[in-house]
């Protein structure tokens, strides 16, 4: 589609200055008369080409394109190349239209608060659905039948009042922890840490080795909050109702004394220089290389990330990785996500239909094959038969907690907003707020957002 408009604009272009030629050489009217001759037969040619063209994708299919919205660090190789291959097949074209990580979300509200939403557009499962509308802005997929295929959680994350809104066929239930490379641990005579006590002792010997402890990048807004939420099922356990409470504002983020706890512990991290002098300017692409290299011990990240670098640069073998919990608050649970990333169908669409089926090809057991045997990153399957690539690290992780594991908030508490805490940290680690100021402040925020989206009790 792009190349085409390209190239009618092109069209036009010539044309126009053909024209001004005409109009402005006067003495030369039977060179130009000739030119345009030979402009109208160039022109019958390419229209006749474009007709061509046209009738060989109707004999694919539509010749439709759908566009599909994602954060840009979404959709990788194999997702558009199963999007061509499905276009090969159907005739229907994959349009990825994608926004930087921290202006996603944002940037797909106002499209689909103003009717200009795309076709398909991503979003996290869980909660997070709920911040899209999904009543008003998705389609019911609950009677597609792909459903029958996947995994009882890929469903209870997806589904919002009783009704699945999203596919997950490529989702991963994950979990965020502390990595570290065992090497580094072994040379160093350190042992995994089991709480907060032992973590600091740990970053002390790190540093101590010319090691910097952590690798911290304060600069991408989606990451610092996983230091706090990572305390997220330590603070269900000792609550059961903690989500529900927060969803209902009964309490704020600033009540809970398992997050104001980690907060001041982030804090203190940060304050003893645990994660270097770069954190405030660091980013997350350079991450692969501070860890694999040495330089950097550790890092909170999700479980899957030792293939993620496997990927990305050479040399590195992801079993040599560990993982153990969030140590803030002396946790020993893991924090779930509610399935990743999952695919929703804008209800206003015009290219439902076609839409549903894009779905249906994802859905097949072939493309789902492809997908996850390219998509190393996926730790554990949404689908029923489908193998996926659990990373030895994220083994160790499930093997520390046992049962002590469930969803965190980010997945669980309604308008969460990871990037708006990890903003606040920033202002925290230059003196300008105290941590129980930036979960202050992040509650009054929250507040505002559920109240302006009409939720109950706010």
């Amino acid at each position: 589609m792009k190349g085409r408009i390209k190239k009618l604009l092109a069209c036009g272009l010539c044309f126009s200055m053909a024209m001004g030629m005409l109009a402005g050489c006067g003495s030369d009217n039977k060179s130009n008369a000739g030119e345009k001759d030979s402009q109208e037969v160039n022109a019958d040619k390419e229209e006749d080409t474009d007709q061509d063209k046209g009738n060989e994708e109707g004999d694919k299919g539509t010749g439709k394109t759908i566009t599909l919205a994602a954060s840009q660090n979404w959709i990788v190789d194999v997702d558009r190349a199963l999007a061509e291959k499905f276009e090969e097949e159907t005739g229907i074209k994959v349009d990825f239209q994608l926004s930087p990580d921290d202006q996603y979300q944002t940037i797909i509200k106002s499209k689909l608060n103003t009717g200009e939403g795309p076709d398909i557009f991503m979003s996290y499962s869980g909660t997070k659905l709920k911040d899209f509308n999904p009543e008003q802005n998705m389609v019911d997929l609950s009677n597609e039948s792909w459903v029958s295929g996947l995994q009882q959680w890929a469903v209870d994350t997806s589904s919002y009042n009783g009704k699945l809104y999203a596919q997950n066929t490529a989702g991963v239930d994950d979990t965020n922890g502390v990595l570290y490379k065992k090497s580094v641990f072994e040379e160093n005579n350190i042992r995994v840490p089991t709480n907060y006590e032992e973590f600091k002792a740990a970053c002390d010997q790190l540093a101590a080795a010319g090691i910097t402890p952590i690798y911290e990048f304060v600069k991408d807004l989606w990451h610092t909050h996983y230091w706090m939420e990572g305390a997220s099922a330590l603070a269900l356990a000792n609550n059961p109702e903690l989500y529900n409470q927060l969803n209902t504002n009964q309490i704020g983020f600033a009540d809970v004394p398992e997050f104001v706890t980690a907060m001041e512990q982030l804090q203190e991290m940060e304050a003893a220089g645990y994660f270097g002098d770069n954190h405030m300017s660091n980013i997350y692409d350079n991450s692969y290389d501070a860890l694999a290299s040495g330089t950097y011990g550790m890092i909170i990240i999700h479980g899957s990330y030792p293939n993620e670098m496997a990927m990305n640069i050479d040399g590195v073998n992801p079993e040599e990785y560990g993982m153990f919990p969030s140590p803030l608050a002396d946790n020993q649970y893991a924090t779930l996500t509610a399935g990743g990333t999952t695919k929703c169908i804008n209800a206003n669409s015009e290219n439902i239909e076609e839409a549903k089926q894009y779905f249906e090809f994802l859905a097949r057991e072939d493309n789902l094959k492809t997908l996850y045997s390219e998509k190393t990153t996926y730790v554990s399957s949404s689908v029923e038969g489908i193998e996926a690539s659990p990373t030895v690290a994220f083994n160790e992780l499930m093997g520390i907690v046992g049962d002590k594991k469930s969803p965190g908030a980010e997945a669980s508490v309604y308008f969460y907003d990871g990037g708006k805490i990890s903003e606040l940290c920033q202002e925290m680690f230059v003196g300008a707020l105290s941590p129980k100021e930036v979960l202050e402040q992040y509650d009054a925020t929250r507040r505002a957002l559920a109240k302006d989206a009409g939720q109950e009790g706010f």
